[in-house]
């Protein structure tokens, strides 16, 4: 008897159901698609509904509003701090490197007084290119002091102010600098030249015309004058030719790319500063015993 209760059960739902599936058929897609969204989709967005209302109530009272905005405050001015920091770091590490560039000429040169300085700017006026460093006379530096990198001799200061200068360069014209040919110590006087200048090249004129030198020699400064130290690298000779009045003259690729400079050292004291003394060969005598 049961058995029969429960298959009779069975085939009642079976039909129930088989009699709704007909019943959604008939009345089309409309019909459908109400049932769903009345019995399923609409439940489903009251209950979101009911959890968004409640998450916005928790995180929007006056007091948290005003403790994320204090905790906000308080990340700005850190993040602010930090930044100022790492700025401060950064100008520290880059006035380290530029001294440790000049270490190696100061061990070698003791008696040079060296100012580190950067290239803040150049003149687009100036076509020799000079450039002007951030230092001054506040800083000891005055007109005609020599002006190197690590790598040579790459100018003199020509203007002077409280907190910057002006460098002329070894390509311009109005250099006029003692050097000698380091091997041969055969003189003369660099200069620059509109010709040559735009190519990082400068020359070397008044030499004898029974010089020795060659191409590939070195040229350092000669110290005669008193306004540069004696023996600092120029550059070395790139080719030796004859000017318009048939004197040799000698082409020198100077030690530093100076178009490029972007910092370098003013030599404000050295060992002979001033003295105006011609310069000599060395001696080729053996020393009496």
């Amino acid at each position: 008897m049961k058995r029969r209760s429960a298959n009779g059960m069975k085939v009642l739902v079976l039909t129930v159901c088989v009699l709704l599936v007909v019943a959604l058929v008939t009345a089309g897609n409309s019909t459908m698609n109400g049932l769903f969204t009345g019995l399923i989709f609409a439940p489903l967005q009251k209950a979101a509904a009911g959890f968004t209302t409640s998450a916005g109530e928790g995180l929007s009272s006056p007091a948290d509003a005003e403790e994320l905005e204090k905790e906000n405050k308080k990340l700005r001015e850190e993040n602010n701090k930090l930044s100022s920091m790492l700025v401060e770091y950064y100008d520290l590490k880059k006035e380290n490197e530029e001294l440790y560039k000049f270490y190696n000429i100061k061990k070698d040169n003791d008696d040079f007084s060296l100012v580190p300085s950067t290239v803040i700017s150049r003149d687009p006026n100036e076509n020799f290119y000079g450039f002007i460093l951030d230092k001054g006379s506040q800083d000891g530096i005055s007109e005609k002091d020599p002006v190197m990198t690590e790598n040579g001799l790459v100018g003199f200061v020509s203007e002077v102010n409280l907190k910057s200068c002006k460098v002329t360069t070894l390509l311009s014209p109005d250099a006029k600098i003692g050097s000698v040919d380091k091997k041969t110590e055969n003189q003369g006087i660099i200069t620059g030249s509109p010709e040559y200048c735009d190519d990082n090249i400068t020359v070397m004129k008044n030499i004898s015309a029974q010089n020795e030198m060659k191409k590939g020699e070195i040229v350092v400064t000669s110290g005669y004058g008193g306004l540069f130290p004696k023996n600092v690298r120029i550059g070395t000779i790139r080719e030796l030719k004859y000017d318009y009045d048939g004197m040799p003259v000698a082409l020198i690729d100077p030690s530093e790319d100076i178009r490029n400079i972007t910092s370098a050292a003013v030599i404000t004291s050295f060992s002979g500063k001033g003295e105006i003394n011609e310069y000599k060969k060395p001696s080729q005598e053996k020393p009496e015993s």
